[in-house]
């Protein structure tokens, strides 16, 4: 009995010894998967301002709220540790120079602040300039912006170059109650790479109204997350925005599904110099404003639009109501081998196009050939396919090069409401049209 009784006091020990060890592998000072881990509490420190320029690494930490007096130019690194409260000033803001990098190290129990010292007035921008930039994680940035277009609460002006500068990562961010934009990209900027949960809700203004304004070369860079509940729940993105030398999309771009709608100041792939390959995701809704274009500059650069029956890609109208010629269409001035269409949608286009005497069709009383999507070049194959072109104030499918007639459009894609023919007729190979050229008509 005593022997039974020790042996079992014997496997009691151990199963103690044993059990404790294990935990103690675990990583020091990470919570339980699914544990909030330690909160924040109320600092306990004098105020510390802010103010002038900082040119050696600093340390900003919890035990105090921080205050941006004035404007800040920072040249070193700035670390903000988990907790901080940076109170800003009315209108100040902080410039990240060459040189300079904030690093907001939030984590999601104990998240990183930036809100206004008085709660009525807003305060500015950060702004990242050329060799600056910025790594947020877990950070807040509550109550700034301007109501003007270049005022956002975080806003990188970091060169023309192609690629572009990428000195701006978010790993669960929230901008709310932006004055403007929440993010304007300028130049050719973008997000670093692996930026992912940005929030932006509560913000824009009258002449911004969307979370975020972005050049083009900044599509591909968007990070995943929520933009509604803003001034207006899409993303806009315009050359005014980039830099006046780089105005087109300059490096291969994916235009992601975000949830929101993209409103489009026009919008050019590849130039003379330059190739770009766009390729546009399903389920993407890609709004024109009042006589832009979608142009695929050359035969170089492509445009891969490839959506599903369920989720298409969407080509349409900016305006509130939008009705056929709000804007100018898809144009391929020049025609690679990997141009796509597929499961398209494409409505109100077929404005003014600045354009004449292509093809054999002409729109009435002149000598104009405005169309839904113009092609330029003679296509290997029907590359654009199972979509539909809908009230168009010109032609449906314009076929604007000379050569054969052999390459159509209409057996697999449907038309309603279109002005002009549904697809347009060729010229030959010596420029010539026959007397009474085709012009198939829609619904």
């Amino acid at each position: 009995m005593k022997s039974s009784f020790q042996r079992r006091a014997l496997t009691w020990l151990l199963l103690a010894g044993i059990l404790p060890g294990c935990t103690s592998e675990e990583p020091s000072g990470q919570p339980d998967a699914g544990q909030p881990g330690p909160t924040c509490s109320t600092p306990t420190g004098a105020p510390i301002e802010h103010q002038g320029t900082i040119s050696a690494p600093e340390t900003w930490s919890a035990a105090s709220p921080h205050v941006v007096a004035a404007d800040l130019l920072v040249r070193a690194t700035v670390t903000v540790e988990p907790c901080t409260v940076v109170r800003m000033g009315p209108a100040r803001s902080i410039g990240l120079d060459s040189g300079g990098s904030l690093v907001a190290a939030g984590t999601q129990a104990r998240p990183v602040r930036f809100e206004p010292q008085d709660a009525s007035q807003p305060w500015g921008q950060f702004r990242i300039y050329s060799g600056g930039s910025a790594r947020l994680t877990w950070t807040v940035l509550s109550g700034g912006g301007n109501p003007s277009s270049a005022e956002a609460t975080l806003r990188v002006s970091a060169g023309a170059d192609l690629p572009g500068q990428r000195p701006l990562f978010v790993e669960h961010v929230t901008i709310e109650g932006s004055r403007g934009p929440g993010v304007l990209l300028n130049g050719t900027s973008g997000f670093a790479e692996g930026s992912t949960d940005l929030i932006i809700h509560g913000s824009g203004s009258e002449a911004r109204p969307e979370p975020i304004a972005l050049n083009p070369n900044a599509l591909g860079t968007l990070p995943s997350g929520t933009y509604t509940g803003n001034r207006s729940d899409s993303l806009f993105v315009s050359p005014d925005v980039a830099a006046s030398s780089v105005f087109y999309v300059g490096v291969d771009t994916t235009v992601r599904a975000l949830g929101v709608p993209y409103v489009m100041d026009g919008l050019q792939v590849g130039n003379s110099s330059t190739r770009a390959t766009l390729t546009v995701e399903p389920g993407v809704e890609l709004r024109f404003r009042p006589q832009t274009t979608l142009r695929v500059y050359d035969d170089r650069s492509t445009l891969i639009a490839a959506g599903t029956d369920t989720r298409p890609v969407v080509f349409t109208s900016a305006k509130a109501t939008p009705a056929a010629g709000d804007w100018a269409g898809i144009r391929f001035d020049g025609l690679g081998p990997n141009n796509r269409l597929e499961s398209v949608w494409v409505r109100y286009a077929g404005g003014p196009c600045q354009c004449s005497s292509f093809g054999c069709n002409y729109l009435p009383g002149s000598f104009d050939v405005s169309s839904a999507i113009l092609v330029f070049q003679q296509p290997a194959a029907p590359f654009i396919a199972h979509s539909h072109i809908e009230d168009s104030a010109g032609h449906g499918i314009l076929r604007g090069w000379n050569g054969s007639d052999a390459v159509g459009f209409l057996d697999t894609n449907a038309f309603a409401r279109v002005a002009g023919c549904t697809q347009t007729t060729p010229r030959d190979v010596d420029g010539r049209c026959p007397d009474s050229p085709p012009c198939p008509s829609s619904p």
